[in-house]
């Protein structure tokens, strides 16, 4: 089973990922994470969502830890190892895989020893950047041969999720049907979760989303197929 460990940093911060003292914006950009990661599983049938006050859960029902989260733990040092071993017998009992983001706001400070401990590993480490909407840099001039679209239909979304999916090998058939069945949610003009297709030459080539969430605008699912790299 793996232990993703999500490693949020920005200007000079410490290499280790949990931290004793937080600024406001580590706790808003782990807050927005979380918000990205919950955001279709909480709105759609068949999907389960357990937000309680010191963990967060996510199961997508399907068989891909990519849609399969156990997040944002706050556990006191008194119930840790219980509720380690509860959210872990859930998907063992589900028998789907899934992964336990580790961030710098993860509590206990020990909490990466005892999931060791639990039988799980450090799969990848992630990490996040933060910078002043004020400061954004000019916008570049993109290549005529380059548009970006938001995603308003489902055409346009299922090839947001083959972006995706094609960025692992072999290409993740969880992801596409993820996708297929989140328009009701994600084509909705109220959705702060934005979807954003960069086609080149007609062809799908890239893929990010603007998720709004914990006073902040966060930057996920940033991908590029393999034959449309390096091109500056």
């Amino acid at each position: 089973m793996p232990l993703a460990i999500t490693l949020l940093s920005y200007d000079c911060m410490p290499s280790h990922v949990i931290i004793p003292d937080l600024s406001p914006l580590l706790v808003a950009m782990e807050e927005n994470l979380h918000g990205h990661v919950a955001y279709v599983q909480r709105r759609l049938a068949g999907m389960t969502v357990e937000d309680r006050e010191d963990l967060l859960l996510t199961d997508s029902g399907l068989h891909s830890d990519t849609f399969n989260k156990i997040a944002r733990a706050r556990l006191t040092q008194a119930d840790a190892d219980r509720r380690i071993a509860e959210a872990l017998g859930y998907f063992r009992n589900a028998r789907r895989p899934f992964a336990w983001w580790v961030g710098p706001c993860s509590r206990p400070l020990d909490l990466e020893r005892r999931l060791e401990e639990h039988g799980l590993r450090a799969a990848e480490f992630e990490r996040g950047m933060a910078m002043e909407l004020a400061q954004l840099p000019e916008r570049p001039a993109a290549p005529a041969d380059l548009s970006v679209r938001r995603v308003r239909d489902s055409g346009e979304l299922a090839d947001f999720a083959a972006v995706l999916a094609d960025c692992v090998e072999p290409p993740d058939p969880a992801v596409i049907a993820f996708y297929r069945t989140a328009p009701p949610v994600l084509l909705r003009e109220d959705c702060p979760m934005g979807l954003f297709v960069g086609y080149l030459n007609g062809k799908a080539a890239a893929t990010s989303e603007l998720f709004a969430g914990g006073g902040v605008a966060g930057i996920h699912s940033v991908a590029t197929r393999s034959v449309f790299r390096r091109r500056g």
